[in-house]
């Protein structure tokens, strides 16, 4: 049995297999064998950690993100051959065509932040499987604040001009992040606390495969729903910023989705089998609400408002998830989900007005790029955050297998 696979059996904690199996046919048995497959590549390097020690092995990462793998001395066949794959150029990849259809996005940035977390992120709670490597490396109900500016620092990055080159700070982060993954994987697996037969291999090709959905879709949905609709070249261009993202994360090309339709019947069949919602998925939604939802709505919303936050926070969820999965995550009901419903239609109206005049987006892009930066000092001020991602967090507190505690 190779690194980062179980035996190819159904995990017991799924749900509703044999429909999914009549849905989705030949797709459902990739998609079920691939929560007993990890990442062969990543899985092999970080395997390698206890021999070349693991400060100077993620060393040897680093020198290799920034100046090739060649650079890197006495570099181990496993870097050699993850550097291998990461450095092929997938022949469908159009940096500049991205780039160019992505230049105005930062005009929602507001929006964009919030939808991160209510839609994208909380999305990926509802699964008691794929949320039990955070609980088990204590990485987010213990500091939800500074997860969450990792991420987004990891996306800004991602999706800046030239954030998808070879040599840039985006192809390392990914990179970083993919190892991280790794890492945290060959952790799991060693311990007694890890049911495989329940949950198959942590961070699984079936569930990275959903981060893209995470990213791409969700939020593009989300923006839709509450009137900050991207427009179509935009769509499609972070459609294609994530399938390469993709590609370096080491998804498999089956579980890679190539566009808006593959994703949408990949997450379908995450939502048909996902495992049902615990309490430790619950309290993941409760920190990032409290910790960081709250109190950015409290900053958009007037002053005199800023108590009606929960509230707010609370519809959004309810608009991008819908009332099954917030049920089960215990998301109070309040009647202002309608009302945002409601309100999403007016302001795509007035949004798509304002994009049909090009002078407009200029001045509007700025602004929003203005918001990010100011927005990313002072969470990281608040937070007193200083580090990228966690493998170069400062010590102290739980151990994390990302930084060789």
């Amino acid at each position: 049995m190779t690194t980062g696979q179980v035996p190819r059996t159904v995990p017991t904690s799924l749900r509703r297999v044999d429909e999914a199996r009549r849905r989705f046919g030949a797709f459902a048995e990739t998609y079920l064998a691939a929560m007993g497959a990890g990442d062969p590549l990543a899985d092999a390097f970080v395997a390698d950690f206890p021999a070349l020690g693991h400060g100077r092995a993620m060393r040897m990462l680093r020198t290799a993100c920034r100046e090739g793998v060649d650079a890197v001395p006495d570099a181990p066949d496993s870097l050699r051959a993850l550097f291998a794959r990461l450095d092929e150029v997938p022949a469908w990849l159009d940096t500049a065509t991205i780039d160019r259809d992505s230049r105005h996005t930062s005009r929602y940035s507001r929006a964009s932040g919030i939808v991160l977390g209510a839609a994208s992120l909380v999305s990926g709670y509802a699964n008691s499987a794929a949320s039990r490597p955070l609980e088990l490396t204590g990485r987010y109900v213990e500091n939800a604040g500074a997860r969450t500016i990792e991420v987004g620092s990891w996306l800004l990055a991602v999706n800046r001009p030239d954030g998808l080159t070879r040599y840039s700070d985006g192809f390392e982060l990914t990179v970083r992040v993919r190892v991280i993954h790794a890492l945290v994987r060959a952790d799991l697996q060693r311990r007694p606390e890890w049911d495989a037969a329940a949950w198959g291999v942590p961070i699984c090709q079936a569930y990275l495969g959903y981060t893209l959905v995470e990213f791409t879709l969700i939020p593009l949905r989300a923006m839709r729903r509450i009137g900050a609709p991207y427009l179509p070249h935009e769509e499609a261009a972070a459609s294609a910023r994530w399938r390469y993202l993709g590609h370096l994360l080491g998804i498999e090309d089956a579980l890679l989705p190539r566009n808006a339709a593959e994703q949408e019947r990949l997450e379908e069949i995450y939502l048909l089998t996902r495992p049902p919602v615990d309490d430790y998925c619950r309290a993941l939604v409760a920190s990032i609400n409290r910790e960081f939802l709250v109190p950015e709505i409290q900053g958009v919303l007037p002053r005199r408002l800023g108590r009606q936050a929960p509230r707010v926070v609370h519809a959004l969820e309810r608009l991008f998830l819908g009332d099954e999965i917030a049920d089960e995550l215990a998301i109070p009901p309040t009647r202002l989900t309608r009302v945002l419903a409601a309100g999403g239609p007016v302001l795509t109206a007035l949004h798509h007005t304002l994009d049909r005049i090009p002078a407009t987006l200029e001045p509007r892009t700025r602004k929003g790029k203005a918001y990010e930066v100011e927005q990313e000092q002072r969470l990281r001020r608040d937070w007193n955050v200083r580090h990228d991602l966690v493998d170069a967090s400062p010590a102290g507190g739980r151990p994390h297998p990302a930084r060789g505690d």
